[in-house]
C-alpha cells in the first residue's frame, strides 16, 4: 500500500514476549508501519532469537540492551533506539508502544494514514488507552490476543493522561514511555484524535516523569484508541512477576488483584472493532510463519512460557502473588 504520510516506524521495548511476537509484527505492517525497531533485554525465551531472524528477513531492526540491573531497563532502551537508530529520525512518523498495546484506528480503513489525513499539522498525536480486561480466560487459551480479549473498558477518561503518543521524532531529542520528550521547537504542536489541539506542556518535561506527572489533556476514542492488553489472560499476567517490570521494581505491580490488575482487568463491554482487520492480519502471519526458521522460533517460545508456567505458577505462588483487597476508589486515581 503507498502511504500517504511517508515512512513510518513502530518503536518497543521487550523482554520474554516471543508468544506474542508474530502477531503484533503482523499486525503493525497491516496498518501501514513500515518498519518495526524493536529493543530488547535479557531475553531467555527466545524473542531475541526471533527479532535476529526477522532482521534478516528485513522487517524489523533489532538491537540488545544489555541491562544489568541499575536503573529502568525500558528507559536504556528508549535512549539506545533514539540515539542508535537512523530509521526513527528519517521516518515522517514515529509510534511508541509496548508489546500488549495495538493502535486501533477505527476510521476509514483502519490505516494509520486515514488517522493523519484528519490531523492539522502537528508534531505529537495523544492517543488515548482503552483498557482490556481478561475476558473471563485464567489461562493463556491459545491464538491471538486481538481475537481472544474483546471486553474492555466502557468510557473514555475524557480528561486523562493516559496514553501513548505518534510524533514526528526528528522534532524532539528523546523518547520517554508515554511521549515524546525535549522538542527541537519551543512551539510543538500537539492534537488529540479528534484533530483537536491540546496541552504541550507534558513534551516539554523531563524524559523520566511518568504518566501520573503528565497534564491532563481531552483523550477520547474517536477515530483511533491503543488498545492496552495490560491483562491478557492472568496466567500470562502472573508470569510477568517471573520476568520482572520494564519501568519500575515492581513492589506487587503485577500481583493479581493488585491496584494495577483492578484498574486494567475491565470487561464491562465487548470492543470487538480491530476485528475488521483479522483476515490480513491472518494473511501477515501466513507469510511470517513459511519461513521455517522463525516459524520454529515461535514454538519453541511457546513451549518454553507453558514450560516455565506450569513449573512456576504452583498453587503457593499464586497465592503469594496475589494482592490483599484494595479500595475501589483508589482504581481510577491515575487517570
Amino acid at each position: 500500500m503507498t502511504s500517504r504520510h511517508g515512512d513510518k516506524v513502530v518503536l518497543s521495548c521487550m523482554r520474554n514476549e516471543g508468544m506474542f511476537l508474530l502477531e503484533w509484527i503482523a499486525y503493525y505492517r497491516v496498518i501501514g508501519f513500515d518498519k518495526a525497531v524493536i529493543v530488547t533485554n535479557n531475553c531467555t525465551d527466545g524473542t531475541d532469537l526471533m527479532l535476529d531472524r526477522l532482521q534478516q528477513m528485513g522487517y524489523v531492526r533489532h538491537l540488545r540492551n544489555d541491562w544489568r540491573g541499575a536503573g529502568r531497563p525500558q528507559m536504556e532502551s528508549l535512549r539506545i533506539a533514539r540515539e542508535d537508530v537512523d530509521d526513527l529520525v528519517l521516518a515522517e512518523w514515529c509510534l511508541h508502544v509496548d508489546s500488549d498495546e495495538f493502535l486501533n484506528v477505527t476510521c476509514g480503513e483502519g490505516h494509520v494514514d486515514d488517522l493523519l489525513d484528519l490531523m492539522p499539522p502537528t508534531e505529537s498525536i495523544a492517543i488515548a488507552w482503552r483498557l482490556f480486561g481478561n475476558s473471563g480466560h485464567q489461562t493463556w487459551p491459545g491464538g491471538l490476543v486481538t481475537e481472544n480479549f474483546t471486553m474492555a473498558k466502557a468510557e473514555p477518561a475524557w480528561n486523562s493522561c493516559l496514553h501513548k503518543a505518534m510524533f514526528k521524532a526528528r522534532k524532539f531529542s528523546a523518547v520517554s514511555i508515554h511521549m515524546p520528550k525535549h522538542p527541537t521547537h519551543p512551539k510543538v504542536r500537539n492534537h488529540n484524535t479528534r484533530g483537536v489541539q491540546i496541552t504541550s506542556d507534558s513534551l516539554f518535561k523531563p524524559p523520566h516523569e511518568r504518566h501520573r506527572k503528565m497534564d491532563r489533556a481531552e483523550l477520547p476514542w474517536d477515530n483511533a484508541q491503543i488498545n492496552h492488553y495490560a491483562i491478557r489472560s492472568d496466567d500470562t499476567y502472573l508470569m510477568k512477576n517471573d520476568r520482572g517490570a520494564a519501568n519500575t521494581q515492581g513492589l506487587g505491580k503485577y500481583f493479581k488483584d493488585s491496584i494495577f490488575y483492578q484498574r486494567c482487568n475491565r470487561n464491562e463491554v465487548e470492543d470487538s472493532s480491530i476485528h475488521r482487520l483479522l483476515p490480513k492480519v491472518k494473511e501477515e502471519l501466513e507469510e511470517l510463519r513459511e519461513d521455517l526458521i522463525l516459524y520454529h522460533l515461535e514454538q519453541a517460545a511457546l513451549h518454553w512460557f507453558h514450560e516455565r508456567r506450569d513449573r512456576i505458577l504452583t498453587p503457593e505462588k499464586i497465592a503469594e502473588w496475589t494482592a490483599p483487597p484494595m479500595d475501589p476508589a483508589m482504581l481510577d486515581a491515575a487517570e
